[in-house]
């Protein structure tokens, strides 16, 4: 039944034509997981950029939510989480952006989470679910955690789900571009998020490579993540040469990873979206 529909969604597309910011990516190896119980959950992350289209130039773009919502519809995942998020500010026309994602993308359910008030709106995280959510919840960092102020970044989301008869929990971050304050914000976060109901699934753009501190803290905690291909680089989007997105997961028996891919072909933000393909462990 679910291929059906989605034979039914790929021709409505084709008779559609192109739009604009309809630039779908296409990643050879990867294949949409057939429906059922016995199907792998699939979960993407994806900084957006505040939908703004990556200019290599620098140039300033205008925030695109049908190119945002073109790249999440090519791969169709279960559960997307987003950063870089606006809500109705003046430099995103006053769109809610998790809102417009959403139903342009086709979820029924989303949830935004405030980390700070941004020109005349907000700016934070997003989650598009196929599943109802619930326990949602914008977590704000201290602002200060062992005498350094915390200068940005100073929230993340959690939420849960039910998949399969199971509930799951999903953590999405931002982590700061600062080193000295990831060095602690990754314990403050690890420490609250491993008490929380297991499995869990955290996702986001951590602004550091596999080798650095900030990685290493999360091996080190026991999470486990879904790419193992070093080459998988996540930005800059046209010309990606370094991974700072990942999706883990906790406890590292929870799940079994049956694929991990990095979406390419698309400049629809200067970050690179990944999809993880899970099957739920008994």
């Amino acid at each position: 039944m679910r291929y059906f529909k989605l034979m039914l969604v790929g021709l409505f597309t084709v008779l559609m034509g192109c739009t604009k910011g309809e630039d779908i990516p296409t990643d050879p190896g990867w294949t949409d997981p057939d429906g059922g119980e016995t199907s792998p959950l699939t979960v993407m992350s994806y900084n957006t950029r505040h939908c703004a289209p990556y200019s290599p130039s620098g140039e300033t773009t205008l925030p695109d939510i049908d190119g945002i919502a073109n790249v999440i519809k090519s791969k169709n995942p279960d559960i997307v989480l987003l950063q870089e998020i606006d809500s109705c500010t003046n430099r995103s026309q006053k769109v809610d952006q998790a809102k417009e994602i959403a139903e342009k993308a086709k979820y029924p359910y989303y949830h935004f989470f405030k980390m700070m008030d941004y020109q005349g709106g907000k700016y934070g995280l997003a989650m598009l679910s196929k599943f109802p959510i619930k326990d949602a919840v914008a977590v704000q960092l201290p602002d200060e955690i062992e005498g350094q102020p915390m200068t940005g970044n100073n929230a993340y989301g959690t939420a849960m789900v039910n998949y399969n008869g199971k509930d799951i929990t999903f953590v999405v971050c931002h982590l700061s571009v600062t080193q000295s304050e990831r060095d602690l914000q990754m314990p403050y976060i690890i420490g609250k998020v491993s008490a929380m109901h297991k499995p869990i699934i955290w996702g986001g753009d951590f602004n550091a490579t596999p080798s650095n501190k900030t990685i290493t803290q999360l091996d080190g905690a026991g999470f486990a993540r879904t790419n193992k291909n070093p080459e998988n680089f996540t930005i800059p989007s046209n010309q990606p040469n370094r991974e700072i997105d990942y999706i883990a997961y906790f406890p590292a028996n929870a799940f079994t990873v049956t694929s991990h891919i990095v979406v390419t072909g698309t400049m629809a933000s200067d970050h690179l979206p990944i999809v993880s393909a899970l099957t739920l462990n008994n």
